[in-house]
């Protein structure tokens, strides 16, 4: 049985995923403006390749890392594992790699290396379960601090949800040591279909061969 909808359905933009959510019929034109804002940003094919540009030194002198789920990305409801395995995968690449060491909070981190799963482009997910993100918590207030603005803001309790998401994963590095380190732009990114694959994670390959490249460039 068809069930009369009195709202319309428009999309919020965030780092690496398209979140939906019920609101006044207003807000479409806008909605459909960061559909395709997302499919420029996050689709390798959408833009040419550029110069390789140098890592900041700041990565290459960086020595505690954090690995995070992306805060704004819920938990899959037909794989709801995939992204503790993900997280799990890129801490044994770490550790197999020898180059950096990790620690679970994100404000004793010098890098903080965020993940997002791709997939299907409509996903149903529950959100609000700030706990899969993985990192640690503070000891004045119980709970772990803030990665973005709207981490902050973000509802507390599990909501069901649908996602509209890039197929390719997602590997970004941010500063770590500050408030809110994912406001910032990402010191280096890589967008790639399975760049998350278990077990051998192809993310950090790469980003272990910038790396090398980068100190072989140095003066």
């Amino acid at each position: 049985m068809r069930q009369k909808l009195s709202n319309r359905i428009s999309i919020g933009f965030t780092r690496t995923a398209l979140t939906l959510a019920v609101v006044s019929a207003c807000a479409l034109p806008r909605a459909l403006a960061l559909i395709l804002i997302a499919f420029v940003a996050t689709n390798p094919s959408a833009a040419k390749d550029k110069k390789k540009a140098t890592l900041p030194y700041l990565v290459l002198r960086a020595r505690y890392v954090a690995v995070v789920v992306d805060p704004d990305e819920g938990v899959s409801m037909t794989n709801p594992g995939e992204n503790s395995t993900a997280r799990s995968d890129v801490e044994w690449a770490i550790r197999k790699w020898g180059r950096f060491a990790l620690t679970i909070d994100t404000r004793n981190a010098d890098l903080i290396f965020v993940l997002h799963k791709g997939g299907a482009a409509v996903k149903r997910t529950i959100g609000g379960i700030r706990g899969d993100s993985g990192v640690g918590v503070t000891m004045s207030t119980g709970r772990r601090p803030d990665l973005s603005s709207s981490d902050s803001e973000m509802d507390r309790h599990p909501t069901m949800r649908t996602e509209v998401s890039t197929p390719d994963d997602v590997f970004s590095v941010y500063r770590g040591g500050e408030d809110n380190p994912l406001d910032a732009p990402p010191l280096w990114r890589y967008i790639a279909r399975d760049g998350l694959k278990h077990p051998g994670v192809p993310a950090v390959d790469k980003f272990r061969k910038d790396i090398e490249d980068a100190e072989k460039a140095k003066p």
